[in-house]
């Protein structure tokens, strides 16, 4: 009996695990600031399954890019953007109907840095 309601438990649990980390499929909206510059538009598409992240982001819904090697890992979310010149490289927490936290890419030899900082569209 005990054993039983230990899987009980365990499958309870996990599925609990399963259905916050569904969270992030939405539309996102918020800003972009790179490191010494005014804030821009970010404007994210997400679908999540599993710890799998996919989906798209850009300065608007007119200018999306793909994400890649995007996944959901003991509660951070990364990704990159890949472009013909460089490859940005995201790293950010979800708080509930939030997404914070700070992107970096190799440009011409320099690092750039930006944080975003978006809210689901409701």
């Amino acid at each position: 009996m005990k054993k039983a309601i230990l899987i009980a438990f365990a499958f309870l649990a996990l599925s609990a695990v399963a259905m916050m980390a569904a969270d992030l499929t939405g539309t996102w909206t918020g800003t972009f600031t790179p490191d010494g510059d005014q804030p821009g538009g970010a404007y994210l598409v997400l679908r999540q399954e599993g710890t799998k992240v996919t989906g798209t982001a850009g300065p608007s819904v007119d200018e999306q890019h793909e994400i890649s090697n995007g996944k959901v890992e003991n509660g951070a979310l990364t990704f990159e953007i890949v472009t013909e010149n460089s490859t940005m490289k995201f790293e950010l927490k979800q708080d509930g109907d939030e997404i914070r936290g700070d992107a970096v890419r190799q440009h011409d030899g320099e690092t750039q840095r930006a944080h975003l900082s978006v809210t689901r569209k409701k």
